[in-house]
C-alpha cells in the first residue's frame, strides 16, 4: 500500500503538473503548435544527433567508473545500460530513477551487487557535480549581467550543497561519523549496505585518475546537451545567450529531481518559469516540449534495446 500510495503522489505531481502548465498555456497553445511546426527541421535533425553523442558519452564515462572498480563491461554492455536507463527514467521517480534499474542489470551481470549500486551512484554523483561545475563558469563568466537573482539564488545554493556534499564524501572525521550512523541501522542490514557503498564512494578520493577521466567525459556531454538546448532555441528563430542556458539548465536538472515520473513536468515548468523572461512563455514551452520529445526519442530507442536483451536472454535460455 506504502508502495502504491507513493507511486501514485509522484504521477499526481508529474501529471498534474504537465496538466497545470498546459492549461495556463491554453491561451497561446496555437501560438506554440505554429511556432514548433515552422521550426527548422534540419536544426532540430541536429540536435537529434548531438543528443546520441551525448548519451554514447555518457556510456564511456560509466565504463571508466566500472572499469575503476574492477567491474568488467563493455562499451556495449554500458550504452546498453544507458539506454534502458533513460527508457526506465519515464516510470521510476526523479529524473534519475533509471539509475537504480541500470545498478540492477549491472549487479545482474558481474554479480557484485554493491559494487555495482555503488559505480552507478558515482557515475551519477559526477554527473551532478559536472552541472554545478558548469553553472559556476557560467556565473563568473556573466559577471552580474543575468538579471533573474532566484537563478543566480539557486546556483549559489546548488554550489553551497555541492561543496558539503564533498566535504561528506571525502573527509575522513565525516567517514568515522558516516560509519558510526550507518552501524545504528540494522533493520534489513540497511546500515551494511549503505555503508559498503559509502566505503566505496569515499574511496574515490584514492582513484584521482578515473575522477579526472569520468569529469572531463561528463564536461563535454553535458555542454553537448546544453547546446541541443541552444539548438532548439535557434530553430524556433530565437537567439539565446548560451551563456544563459549553461546558468540555468543546471538548475532546471536539480530541480527535476523532484519526486515526479521522470521529471515529467517538474522539469517543463523549470524551464518556462526561467526561460519565459528571456523569450517569451510561447518560445520557452515550445523548447520545453522539444526538449521533452529529445528525451522521449533517446527512451524508445532504451525501450527497443530493452526488449531486445531480454529477448536475446530468452532465446539464449531455450
Amino acid at each position: 500500500m506504502k508502495n502504491k500510495g507513493s507511486a501514485l503522489i509522484r504521477i499526481v505531481i508529474s501529471f498534474g503538473l504537465l496538466g497545470l502548465l498546459f492549461w495556463l498555456m491554453r491561451g497561446e497553445a496555437r501560438g506554440i503548435w505554429v511556432t514548433i511546426s515552422a521550426g527548422d527541421s534540419r536544426l532540430i535533425a541536429v540536435a537529434a544527433g548531438i543528443i546520441l553523442i551525448n548519451v554514447t558519452m555518457l556510456a564511456y564515462r560509466m565504463k571508466i567508473i566500472f572499469l575503476g572498480e574492477n567491474l568488467d563491461i563493455t562499451f556495449r554492455e554500458s550504452l546498453q545500460l544507458t539506454l534502458i536507463g533513460y527508457f526506465f527514467n519515464n516510470f521510476m521517480p526523479t529524473a534519475v530513477g533509471g539509475d537504480i534499474v541500470k545498478a540492477h542489470y549491472a549487479a545482474h551481470a558481474n554479480k557484485k551487487k554493491v559494487r555495482s549500486y555503488a559505480s552507478v551512484f558515482m557515475d551519477r554523483l559526477i554527473g551532478l557535480y559536472t552541472f554545478l561545475a558548469v553553472a559556476a563558469v557560467a556565473l563568473l563568466v556573466d559577471r552580474g549581467r543575468f538579471q533573474m537573482a532566484p537563478v543566480r539564488l539557486l546556483v549559489f545554493c546548488l554550489l553551497a550543497a555541492g561543496i558539503a556534499g564533498f566535504v561528506i564524501v571525502t573527509n575522513k572525521s565525516v567517514a568515522r561519523l558516516m560509519e558510526r550512523l550507518f552501524a545504528r541501522l540494522k533493520m534489513f542490514r540497511l546500515g551494511e549496505r549503505l555503508s559498503g557503498v559509502y566505503d566505496i564512494v569515499h574511496d574515490y578520493r584514492n582513484r584521482r585518475g578515473v575522477v579526472a577521466r569520468s569529469f572531463a567525459i561528463s564536461v563535454f556531454a553535458q555542454c553537448l546537451y546544453f547546446f541541443v538546448v541552444y539548438l532548439f532555441f535557434l530553430s524556433l528563430g530565437t537567439r539565446v545567450n548560451i551563456g544563459n542556458i549553461f546558468l540555468i539548465m543546471p538548475v532546471v536538472t536539480f530541480v527535476s529531481m523532484i519526486p515526479s515520473i521522470g521529471g515529467l513536468g517538474v522539469r517543463e515548468g523549470a524551464i518556462v518559469a526561467f526561460f519565459a523572461p528571456l523569450v517569451g512563455k510561447e518560445t520557452a514551452f515550445a523548447v520545453s516540449i522539444l526538449a521533452l520529445c529529445g528525451l522521449l526519442f533517446v527512451s524508445v530507442i532504451g525501450g527497443a534495446v530493452y526488449l531486445w536483451r531480454g529477448a536475446a536472454r530468452q532465446g539464449g535460455s531455450s
